[in-house]
């Protein structure tokens, strides 16, 4: 058996574990702020419950793969020759600002989508449906939610490589 795998892989799970909840409970508690309080939906509200998950999965969703950038980030530091630096304290930078961006980027793409969807059905005030327990409003608009992530995820994760230190390579033309 390869320990140090193994207990990088145990690492890796509890990190996971770690930002996953957390992120999921910050978001649930402005999804019940920005939305539940606003509105004044009821705690039994299904339709409100369909929406506050969608925006939940969407947002697990776009987190799922940031291991990614940080795990690449992390092997051009060990792997350069030149890096005299704590790989820990490089580990903890890269994954805040990596989770800083990604935030950030999934809150104003939500936003966009919910505003735009909202703009484009200007017959329809889609919170007020909600609110009235309106359940096929509810699911049209966690669709297009799930939707969009689906859309830019690659995207997101595009931008976050170009935060990898990755080596100069030499320009042929």
């Amino acid at each position: 058996m390869n320990k140090e795998l193994f207990y990088y892989s145990l690492v890796e799970i509890g990190i996971s574990v770690v930002i996953g909840v957390s992120l999921l409970y910050v978001t649930y508690r402005i999804i019940n702020r920005l939305v539940k309080q606003k509105f004044e939906i009821k705690s039994d509200n299904i339709s409100f419950s369909i929406f506050a998950s969608s925006i939940l999965f969407s947002v697990a969703y776009l987190i799922s793969g940031i291991k990614s950038p940080i795990l690449n980030s992390l092997k051009m530091l060990t792997n350069n020759p030149e890096y005299e630096g704590s790989i820990i304290l490089d580990g903890f930078k890269y994954s805040g600002l990596f989770l800083t961006v990604i935030t950030i980027t999934i809150a104003i793409v939500i936003f966009i989508s919910i505003k735009l969807f909202t703009y484009m059905t200007k017959n329809i005030n889609e919170f007020q449906e909600i609110k009235k327990n309106n359940i096929a409003v509810a699911i049209l608009t966690a669709t297009i939610i799930i939707s969009i992530s689906l859309f830019v995820k690659e995207s997101m994760y595009l931008l976050l490589e170009t935060f990898v230190p990755y080596p100069e390579t030499p320009k042929i033309f």
